[in-house]
């Protein structure tokens, strides 16, 4: 019987934690046995994957902070590799900072794209803590991709990025796309909000990459120049120094009564927002997978996406793409595609292309990935 390490302690929120969740809830079983390396503050939503065959690993200084977690990957964690016996060691998180045993194969998967969009991360302060943090994690992900024996993309995009880096990354890697959660493709029978209005809805993080202070100028040329009358929705957490740039810039344009921020939803109450919007917004110049756009796709509703790679890999015919960095942009596609026919079409053509997005297919092949040689 084969075993995988899997190493979850970066998996602390949002993705990373959705991501392996449906890993191992779809998980083809036999032959092979994971061991999990989980942090004291994931290891509960763990627990129910716990089997003969599904081993849970907690370590206090795996637990601590990044430098003891660090130290104890390079200096802890081979060992414990070696006395396990493993076969495959598998870091979802991206980062490989260990020398693995002889016989055992090394695997990364590579999640974040912003450290090698040089567009995107420029637009946060140039001697601030993230843009530090994102040319350290850039240095670290090309460096891991490089020493590890396998690698997981989840888009083609982002593969072929890397190969500008790594010529023949292609050689010892495989694109596996995320799955979609089930809950967006129920119909919602009660449709009641507590905000009764005709809205447009961008879901996502209020960042320097999701373009949301383009979207409210957007809004208010839509607004002054031809009278639309639908409220823009905002939801999502933010990221402050951004998130407060766009509260005062709707503000300034006096528009709190048009563009509405409501900050976090609960995650299972997002598809009754969608469903009864009247048309969804993404705005993202920056993605490696965009879950969100896959979520929007499964609401059965027009969708006005960002032209920006990865989203037309994604999106393909059934969205309408416009380019975020240019105000003017949105506002000419939603006069054009205002129209019912134009509505319906792209609607179906959206849940059609949702549909592709199984989560149990992202686990086959991972596994057949992990455990293959």
């Amino acid at each position: 019987m084969k075993t995988i390490f899997i190493n979850a302690l970066s998996a602390l929120q949002g993705g990373g934690q959705t991501y392996l969740i449906n890993l191992f809830k779809y998980r083809p079983k036999g032959g092979y046995k994971i061991y999990l390396l989980a942090h004291k503050r994931n290891k509960e939503i763990f627990l129910e994957f716990q089997d003969d065959d599904f081993e849970i690993l907690e370590f206090s200084l795996a637990s601590g902070n990044i430098i003891q977690r660090v130290l104890f990957e390079k200096f802890k964690l081979p060992n414990i590799l070696k006395k396990l016996q493993i076969d495959i060691y598998y870091a979802p998180g991206g980062i490989m900072n260990i020398k693995v045993p002889k016989n055992c194969k090394s695997v990364v998967a590579f999640r974040n794209m912003l450290p090698l969009q040089k567009d995107a991360y420029t637009r946060y302060l140039l001697f601030s803590y993230m843009r530090f943090r994102i040319f350290l994690l850039r240095y670290i992900f090309i460096n891991s991709f490089k020493k590890s024996d396998k690698v997981i993309f989840i888009s083609k995009y982002a593969q072929e990025v890397i190969k500008q880096y790594i010529p023949k990354i292609e050689d010892k890697s495989i694109v596996i796309y995320h799955g979609l959660n089930e809950i967006f493709l129920n119909e919602i029978t009660n449709n009641d909000l507590d905000i009764k209005l005709d809205y447009y809805l961008y879901v996502s993080i209020l960042d320097v990459y999701k373009s949301q202070i383009e979207l409210v100028r957007s809004w208010k040329i839509l607004k002054d120049s031809y009278g639309i009358k639908e409220k823009l929705l905002l939801i999502g957490p933010m990221y402050k120094p951004y998130g407060n740039k766009v509260l005062n810039e709707i503000q300034k344009l006096n528009l709190q009564d048009d563009v509405i921020y409501l900050g976090t939803i609960s995650y299972n109450e997002l598809p009754k927002y969608y469903q009864k919007a009247k048309a969804l917004i993404f705005a993202s110049i920056c993605e490696n997978c965009p879950n969100i756009l896959l979520e929007k796709m499964a609401s059965k509703k027009m969708i006005f996406c960002s032209s920006h790679q990865p989203m037309p890999e994604f999106g393909k015919d059934s969205v309408v793409y416009f380019d975020p960095v240019d105000e003017n942009d949105l506002v000419k596609q939603i006069l054009k595609y205002s129209d019912e026919k134009q509505k319906d079409k792209y609607e179906i053509k959206a849940y059609n292309n949702a549909l592709e997005y199984d989560w149990k297919k992202t686990s086959k092949k991972t596994f057949e990935f992990l455990l293959g040689n």
